[in-house]
């Protein structure tokens, strides 16, 4: 398991992404399922940035965007396949929230996102 990504809710990727350090912009997509533009940033190391802007209330996190503005939404982490999830997931005594999808933004390999202890948002980008 590695971290893959720090993943960022904001109202406009274009402003947003003129006021971030980052190496390259790496893929930007509409993705219909999560109603959301996305675009996935390397950032000078082995993980990426991810910014999130949902286009309306039917976007997963319009209601984030809506109570808390501009703001850090989640880490996910690469992990090879679903025992490995099944395994890390138990053993933190996670809480699943949606999944699998498949994400446009990463080939269309699936994710899932859980609900951890400490409150906070952690998807899991299954590689297998």
């Amino acid at each position: 398991m590695k971290l893959h990504h720090s993943g960022f809710v904001v109202n406009d990727i274009e402003i947003w992404e003129k006021n971030m350090i980052y190496e390259k912009k790496v893929a930007e997509v509409f993705d219909p399922l999560q109603n959301a533009k996305l675009a996935l940033y390397s950032n000078y190391s082995n993980s990426f940035i991810e910014l999130i802007q949902p286009i309306n209330e039917t976007s997963y996190t319009w209601n984030s965007l809506k109570k808390n503005g501009n703001h850090f939404n989640h880490f996910c982490y690469e992990i090879m396949d679903n025992a490995e999830l099944a395994l890390i997931t138990s053993r933190m005594r996670m809480v699943k929230v949606l999944g699998p999808i498949p994400a446009l933004l990463f080939d269309g390999l699936q994710i899932c996102f859980y609900y951890n202890k400490n409150k906070q948002i952690v998807e899991f980008l299954i590689k297998n």
